[in-house]
């Protein structure tokens, strides 16, 4: 899952959201840095990203990428999740999205002087481009795989939106029974949700 899939995946301690989202930016020289319960944070982040790349609805979706996309149809996925999340986010949380992402912004934007340089990086361009509400469109999800693309010099993963839309249908059924699963499996404080 991308950052609405980690972030709603958090509950509601604020350091383990917090660590969740700096996940993908504190290796494990760093790690100790960090208090215990943001570390509690990062560690969920690595379990939620194994847990979703081994999961049987994954591999299942990412057989419908591979052959185009090789390895890349894993961060497609991530993204196309993050989709049918925003987009259905009533199905899965008990306040509105636009309510949730101020929420989760604002917890970040009060620790954003803790945060290592890339994920400040991520955060400012997360906020100034509206990525966690901008995921509920097609539009908008085929803007942020074109942009993560030319960050790394590969071609357009935006294209991957053709895949989407012709099985609609099937990605968001699957996606909806991950989903409900991850939260099973990861949210403790489920009083929230």
């Amino acid at each position: 899952m991308n950052y609405l899939g980690h972030l709603i995946l958090s509950g509601t301690d604020e350091n383990i959201l917090y660590g969740n989202f700096l996940g993908d930016h504190v290796n494990n020289k760093t790690l100790n840095e960090y208090p215990v319960s943001v570390q509690k944070g990062i560690h969920l982040h690595r379990e939620i990203d194994l847990y979703t790349d081994s999961h049987p609805i994954s591999r299942e979706l990412r057989a419908l990428l591979f052959d185009k996309y090789r390895h890349r149809s894993r961060v497609i996925l991530d993204m196309f999740y993050d989709h049918f999340l925003a987009a259905d986010f009533s199905d899965f949380h008990n306040t509105l999205l636009s309510d949730f992402v101020d929420e989760v912004q604002d917890i970040l934007q009060n620790r954003i002087h803790l945060m290592p340089e890339s994920a400040k990086h991520y955060f400012m361009a997360m906020q100034k481009y509206g990525w966690l509400e901008n995921y509920a469109s097609i539009d908008g999800i085929r803007l942020v795989l074109n942009q993560m693309s030319k960050r790394k010099h590969m071609e357009p993963m935006g294209a991957s939106i053709e895949i989407l839309e012709k099985y609609y249908p099937y990605f968001k059924a699957q996606t909806h029974a991950f989903l409900h699963e991850a939260i099973a499996q990861f949210v403790e404080d489920k009083i929230r949700l």
